[in-house]
């Protein structure tokens, strides 16, 4: 039970997020959540997302409802030409991020089958819960995917540059 225990402790940091979300309401208040879901809606385009700065793109437990396709002018510099409403920066991020999280997630996953590999000194209850995380890592991986493809498509339809997507 105790190997169990460690195995999980071990497993779920990796997927944790230290982002904290912060916008400032009709009265002046500033408010704080790391629960995106938390943020009130009208709230979301102008809140500030602040994370631990350790130089990787940032990750989230709940992903935000996709706004690709909706121009953003407010996020593009000042005479910097326009992609979908976004300018470079803006896309470099984007693809940025979409690439981090999927790396994340396969190195997670590539982790796990690692450690499927010698189950002779492993409890029947530990490769369970491995196999369970396994197929949620696999999920995630799936979807990942599907973000970075999206994403693409995205750049396609409005023609951003193939040096802006790293």
């Amino acid at each position: 039970m105790k190997r169990l225990l460690v195995a999980l402790l071990l497993i779920y940091p990796l997927s944790a997020s230290a982002d904290t979300y912060q916008w400032t309401d009709d009265r002046g208040t500033v408010n704080f959540t790391e629960d995106y879901g938390k943020v009130p809606k009208k709230y979301r385009k102008k809140m500030k997302v602040q994370g631990d700065d350790d130089g990787a793109a940032p990750q989230s437990s709940v992903s935000p409802e996709p706004e690709m396709d909706k121009p953003k002018p407010e996020e593009a510099e000042p005479g910097k030409k326009l992609y979908g409403g976004k300018d470079e920066r803006v896309w470099r991020r984007d693809f940025d991020a979409a690439a981090y999280d999927l790396q994340s997630a396969e190195a997670e996953l590539e982790a796990l089958h690692g450690r499927l590999k010698d189950t002779s000194r492993m409890s029947r209850s530990e490769y369970l819960a491995i196999q369970n995380t396994l197929k949620h890592a696999e999920s995630r991986v799936q979807g990942m995917q599907r973000k970075l493809d999206l994403l693409r498509e995205t750049a396609d339809r409005y023609g951003v540059p193939m040096d802006f997507r790293r």
